[in-house]
């Protein structure tokens, strides 16, 4: 596969050559449009951590695209259709991906990555703390996070820029396998508990209003299922290798 504009669309038994090719899927079929077609990108295996490849959006989840399964569309930041969805609920991205199976193939459906490919992703085959730029250091032309808060090497070097809110998706430079917003913007949720014996849930990645250092692709935080928050959003991830539990 090669990074056209004519992209194949997702199949259950598709496999990509080389990381970073892309596939897609249509959330409106019927009347596909630009705006709600997901673009997914291929992480290739680790044989060493024996996880493997699978598909990632290439962006968050945007409202246009959560709006196209019939959700309710709880975000504080809705200048753009194109802006990420926040207020996002991990219970809420169980709804996603339950709706999701209407467009999917069939026993298919859009869920969150498990937290060991969201980090492979994030980091894009680099052992760096960021996935984009040096690896080295994060700032603000780079993502979109509290900019007065830059980490790394050379981050006090200048002033920076804190946006206060979230922009439209595939503003930032993606990473070397072409996922944007790894870093900043919002935080993910992943699939699993935080741990084995609580309830709540892993989220990766900062967001718009955390410092440069809570971006950093080893950085967990954790939160309730039912817990939506302005700084919560998602990525998903069609891959049938995906085991999802809801328990």
């Amino acid at each position: 596969m090669s990074l056209t504009t004519d992209l194949p669309k997702y199949r259950p038994d598709l496999v990509g050559e080389d990381a970073g090719d892309e596939c897609y899927l249509d959330l409106t079929p019927k009347e596909p449009r630009e705006e709600t077609r997901i673009v997914f990108c291929w992480c290739p295996p680790a044989p060493e951590k024996r996880l493997p490849g699978f598909w990632l959006g290439k962006h968050l989840v945007t409202q246009a695209q959560w709006a196209a399964l019939g959700l309710e569309n709880r975000s504080r930041f809705h200048e753009s259709s194109q802006q990420p969805v926040d207020n996002v609920s991990w219970e809420d991205a169980g709804e996603f991906a339950q709706r999701s199976q209407a467009v999917m193939p069939a026993g298919q459906e859009l869920w969150l990555p498990a937290e060991a490919q969201w980090e492979r992703a994030c980091r894009s085959g680099r052992d760096l703390d960021f996935g984009i730029g040096s690896g080295r250091s994060l700032n603000s032309q780079l993502a979109n996070f509290n900019g007065n808060y830059p980490t790394g090497e050379g981050s006090g070097s200048f002033d920076w820029l804190y946006r206060e809110k979230t922009l439209p998706v595939g503003c930032f430079p993606p990473n070397a396998w072409g996922l944007h917003d790894m870093h900043g913007q919002l935080w993910e949720w992943c699939a699993e508990r935080y741990d084995k014996e609580g309830v709540a849930r892993v989220l990766r990645g900062g967001s718009w209003d955390d410092g440069g250092r809570l971006a950093a692709a080893g950085i967990r935080r954790r939160y309730v299922p039912r817990a939506r928050y302005v700084r919560f959003g998602l990525r998903v991830s069609p891959s049938s290798i995906q085991n999802r539990k809801r328990a």
